[in-house]
């Protein structure tokens, strides 16, 4: 009976312990989701986070199924906004953006204390472990063979606590360098869509010269058959010798030879802007270009090169992302000089200990610890060497894409001057050969001019209106890589929205 009454007051003793302890278990989990402050290094509230979820991102994608049921002539605005829907390089950075979020987090859990619940089982018949069993029991006896106290059990539940106080501020910088690393992957986030709409704006630009080409070479194959046909009435007539209507004819074959080189063109940029946009482009909504229409200010454009290098280097997000690595490297710099200071951590463990599940006896330990490396075999100072070489690589290719910026925007005015030049004269160019071969034909017919005439009156015509339309979308491709080198797309969803 005695026995059974010890063995109940040692199990309610067992159960109010563990309640008092899940009790303190829960007020410490509740303390650190509310977010507690802490000693030492700054805690994380002390500087709030960026939003894990980053503005830079774009609205759900479509389907491809809305996308491609959209009705009306497929425009560039249209293109852009489904290439950036649907981009597979943006999904892409965007989970390097939240993989970013993600190391932010980690760094800012280094903060809180850490907290562990174990349960193990222990079977031994060492005497010094058996002996530690019966100890932590409660159990001991001065009758106890020392040397051989037989096979003992332990089931062992346990609460152990850890929590690093100060730590040569490596903390704070690690978190700092997380922060700044994530906002160097949005602003990459933004480069990325500077890229892909001026890539996209290229193509259907491209797509749409061939296009035109495709008009144009329509027009010299109607012109070429008309010819033909003139020399075979001067033939009928006995007016044109054999071998000219052959010469006619061979000029309408090499005519529908480009019309078929004109349409393979159109559908290989086709398929090149369909690749951006994730879908197929339906008949109805490939565009009829209009070469009046929608022509950007060139000759304005690109008339101060140095203003234009300087606005790069502040606009665009290759320049704010360098800026971001910098200071993080810089942050983990001072990270790792935080590993010659002391550190000072604390430490609190409670355990039950019982030879049956349903017994037991509690003990607890509380500690704080003081360490301050003296000597490492040089591993601080050599980690503190790789952070500062880490930091002069960051800098170095920051002053490389500054160049590299300067230079693209340099070439990217001259180009956009050229072009302007390029279309006035090419206008004027075509202007006088439309004349020249209508005042060709015209003395044709009459039977004044030779088919010599007629055919060299015919390719400059050709060559003046293919000149003349590749120099005015190689005009529109200019001015979108100016506008890209200026870093005018890294915002075009929000600019398109206000």
């Amino acid at each position: 009976m005695k026995s059974q009454s010890g063995r109940g007051v040692a199990r309610r003793r067992f159960e109010s312990h563990r309640a008092v302890f899940l009790y303190v278990l829960g007020v410490i989990a509740a303390i650190t989701v509310s977010g507690c402050s802490t000693t030492g290094d700054s805690a994380p509230n002390a500087n709030p986070a960026l939003p894990i979820e980053s503005p830079v991102l774009p609205p759900t994608a479509p389907s491809m199924e809305d996308s491609a049921g959209k009705g009306g002539t497929l425009t560039v605005d249209r293109a852009i906004q489904e290439a950036l829907s649907v981009s597979p390089e943006l999904d892409q950075a965007r989970s390097r953006v939240a993989a970013a979020g993600e190391q932010v987090r980690q760094a800012e859990a280094m903060f809180y204390p850490r907290i562990v619940l174990s349960q193990e089982y222990n079977t031994t018949d060492n005497p010094v472990y058996a002996l530690m069993y019966i100890i932590n029991q409660r159990r001991f006896q001065p009758t106890i063979a020392f040397n051989d106290p037989g096979r003992q059990h332990d089931v062992v539940s346990s609460a152990q606590g850890e929590w690093a106080l100060f730590e040569g501020g490596s903390r704070r910088f690690d978190r700092s360098a997380a922060l700044n690393q994530r906002r160097a992957q949005q602003d990459e986030v933004f480069a990325m869509r500077n890229q892909l709409v001026a890539r996209v704006t290229e193509t259907y630009y491209q797509w749409l010269q061939s296009l035109v080409f495709i008009d144009v070479a329509e027009k010299t194959l109607e012109a070429a058959q008309l010819d033909q046909r003139l020399g075979e009435a001067r033939y009928k007539a006995e007016m044109a010798l054999p071998s000219e209507v052959l010469r006619l004819k061979a000029r309408t074959a090499e005519v529908r030879g480009s019309l078929v080189t004109a349409k393979s063109s159109a559908r290989r940029f086709q398929a090149a802007l369909e690749r951006l946009i994730a879908r197929s482009i339906t008949q109805g909504e490939i565009p009829r270009p209009e070469l009046s229409s929608d022509e950007p200010p060139l000759s304005a454009a690109a008339e101060d090169a140095d203003a234009l290098v300087a606005q790069a280097l502040n606009r665009r997000p290759e320049m704010a992302a360098i800026r971001s690595m910098v200071l993080a490297a810089g942050d983990r710099v001072k990270s790792a000089r935080g590993g010659l200071l002391p550190k000072l951590s604390t430490s609190a463990r409670y355990q039950w200990d019982s030879e049956e599940i349903v017994d037991g006896e509690g003990s607890w330990m509380f500690g704080i610890q003081a360490a301050w490396p003296i000597f490492e075999g040089g591993m601080t100072w050599s980690r503190i060497a790789e952070a500062r070489s880490r930091l002069q690589e960051v800098q170095a290719k920051g002053r490389q894409i500054a160049l590299d910026i300067a230079l693209e925007v340099q070439q990217a005015a001259l180009a956009v001057q050229e072009a302007a030049e390029k279309i006035k004269v090419a206008d004027e160019r075509r202007a006088w050969a439309e004349k020249a071969l209508r005042e060709v034909r015209f003395i044709f017919e009459k039977q004044i001019a030779g088919v010599d005439s007629l055919l060299q009156a015919e390719v400059s015509w050709n060559q003046a209106e293919v000149a003349y339309t590749a120099a005015v979308f190689e005009g529109r491709i200019a001015h979108a890589l100016l506008r890209k080198s200026l870093g005018d797309f890294a915002e075009w969803l929000e600019a398109k929205h206000e």
